[in-house]
């Protein structure tokens, strides 16, 4: 898990066939909802997506 801050499931649910998770940064209001078949990967899928947005400075910022 990347380092500064964590990720938790808050919801599972199908939408269209297709199995999505709501994945919230603990300790803030930013949420990410995802495409995956395991939380595991919904929460790497959203690690993933806050690296490629450039967002981990911003949430550190949120967290202090």
């Amino acid at each position: 898990m990347p380092s500064g801050y964590e990720l938790e499931v808050v919801e599972e649910y199908e939408l269209l066939g297709e199995k999505r998770f709501r994945v919230r940064v603990r300790g803030t209001r930013v949420y990410f909802n995802v495409s995956a078949e395991t939380p595991e990967e919904a929460k790497e899928k959203a690690a993933r997506m806050i690296k490629e947005l450039g967002m981990d400075s911003l949430i550190s910022m949120l967290k202090s």
